[in-house]
């Protein structure tokens, strides 16, 4: 099996037998927010494409599969960026070598004695050296935010990009593009105007309620309905309407969601809590990076008569990628 799963290609993931999914979403550390921050600062100027990234990772090869995630695309992004001479090897392994001194933890030297006494609490109390010694193993940033951090400099330098560029996209992505999805879904569920024009140009109705997409990429909206229930998935990667949804959570990007949705979603949603009348047709949306998806669910019953901001409560961005159903309102 696990020949077999080593010669597939790095994004043939689709029907691929896989193990239980983690359906918590584990949240991002700055250091990847970062890494995506500088990723999108150099797509959305077109200083670098997706399709550069994503190339670029799968000439990897048998690495590919022994990099995480933000690893592959860190390796990418320099090496594209040296290709480009955007900077040479020797400029980033000089300020790979400086970033990582910023970080360095000084090891302080304590006095030269087996025990070290004090009091707690009037009662004597004695450490050994090494328990004022703070071990840093495994913790800090990963090798690839180096990797980040010594290209951000350097193309900061060079007038690339600034520093605001990716501070700004960091920000959007945790206050302002999450929301964007709901707003969406509540507007949907009070004005059918706005609903028809969603499912026929989600694009352009989304445009026209004053959201701007920061993003290259068509978007097709799809509506939960009594006898089809739609769910989404990038086989590729991670692709997602971020511009709407914020970053994807842990679970949508991982292999075992990516390989399992598409043969057997009915199993995948149930992990979720989410379970499909057999009687009901269950259609997997396969994102890429020129096609986004959006699912528009079906308003809870109960909500009679509320407004698109007591509509926001009910909504969360599992049900906008169709792994979850809002629940009915109990009068």
């Amino acid at each position: 099996m696990v020949n077999d799963f080593l010669k597939m290609g790095p994004h043939d993931v689709g029907g691929e037998v896989s193990h239980s999914i983690d359906t918590h979403d584990h949240g991002m550390s700055y250091w990847e927010k970062f890494s995506n921050g500088l990723r999108m600062a150099l797509t959305s100027t077109k200083i670098i494409t997706l399709d550069e990234l994503r190339l670029t990772a799968e000439s990897f090869g048998q690495k590919y599969f022994e990099m995480e995630y933000f690893h592959r695309n860190a390796r990418a992004l320099v090496e594209i960026c040296q290709q480009r001479e955007l900077f040479t090897e020797a400029e980033f392994l000089e300020e790979l070598s400086r970033q990582k001194k910023i970080f360095e933890v000084p090891i302080i030297n304590l006095p030269n004695k087996e025990q070290i006494a004090h009091l707690h609490d009037g009662v004597e109390h004695k450490h050994s050296q090494s328990d004022f010694q703070e071990d840093e193993t495994g913790e800090g940033p990963p090798e690839f935010y180096f990797d980040m951090l010594a290209a951000a400099s350097i193309l900061q330098k060079k007038n690339f990009i600034s520093a605001q560029d990716i501070q700004s996209r960091i920000e959007k992505f945790d206050k302002v593009f999450p929301f964007r999805g709901i707003s969406v879904v509540a507007r949907a569920w009070v004005d059918s105007n706005f609903r028809k024009h969603l499912l026929t140009d989600a694009k352009t109705a989304i445009k026209e309620i004053g959201i701007q997409l920061e993003s290259f990429a068509d978007i097709i909206c799809f509506a939960q309905s009594d006898s089809v229930h739609h769910i989404v998935v990038c086989t590729l990667c991670s692709c997602y309407p971020r511009t709407l949804l914020g970053m994807p959570p842990t679970w949508y990007k991982s292999r075992t969601y990516r390989s399992r949705v598409v043969h057997e979603p009915r199993a995948v949603l149930e992990e979720f809590g989410t379970k499909i009348p057999s009687n009901k047709e269950v259609k997997v949306h396969d994102s890429n990076a020129d096609m986004r998806y959006l699912i528009l669910p079906q308003r809870p019953k109960g909500t009679e008569g509320w407004n698109e901001k007591e509509l926001t409560q009910l909504i969360s961005r599992d049900h906008l990628v169709g792994v979850r159903i809002p629940e009915d309102v109990i009068q």
